[in-house]
């Protein structure tokens, strides 16, 4: 733990709400309400699809979920937001982490918008436990730390492309240990939720 690391405040009522699934005895299941418990665990196990992860992040950490999903995937309240989230659920459930997909300097613009305006942007890792649908570890990290990075990314990725008939997609990958030495690097405060077994 270093002194940049703080604990990550969680609403803990919240964070087992998919767990009743997994424990589920389906014979006790009326056959009308099967469909649904099936369809309920095959999202919950997808490697595709992360929006139920991303909804109970929302419910976790008190935000409004943004149901269009275009932009953020939360903020801190509907109306004038002034924190802003993007959630990367993992099923690398102990050291999560994810990508920003066809990542472009106007995406970072996004970003570095924000501390501009007095707003903050944050990032979510989140490692998935696909055994209880739940969370075993949570960490927040402030979103301006990655934009010279991704810029750098982007910028060096243009260059290897430049003379290719087939350009290399834009993927940003982010992990936990990128995000700690980024912190390290700009002096930024990072939040933390590990569950205790």
């Amino acid at each position: 733990m270093t002194d940049l690391e703080k604990p990550l405040d969680l609403n803990l009522s919240e964070l087992d709400k998919f767990s009743i699934i997994s424990n589920i005895n389906f014979d006790t299941i009326p056959e009308e309400h099967r469909l649904a418990y099936e369809l309920a665990i095959s999202s919950l196990k997808s490697k595709q699809c992360n929006e139920p992860y991303e909804t109970l992040l929302s419910r976790v950490l008190n935000l409004y979920n943004n149901e269009d999903k275009h932009g953020w995937d939360a903020f801190d309240k509907k109306d004038d937001p002034l924190e802003f989230y993007e959630f990367k659920p993992s099923s690398n459930t102990n050291k999560p982490s994810g990508t920003i997909n066809d990542d472009t300097f106007d995406k970072i613009s996004k970003y570095e918008s924000l501390v501009t305006e007095s707003k903050q942007g944050w990032v979510v890792l989140a490692g998935i436990n696909k055994n209880n649908y739940s969370f075993d570890c949570i960490y927040k990290f402030p979103a301006e730390i990655y934009n010279e990075d991704r810029k750098k990314y982007l910028t060096e990725l243009f260059e290897r492309n430049k003379n290719k008939s087939k350009q290399t997609r834009a993927t940003y990958s982010i992990t936990i240990n990128k995000s700690i030495n980024l912190c390290k690097q700009f002096n930024k405060l990072f939040y933390v939720w590990r569950r205790i077994i």
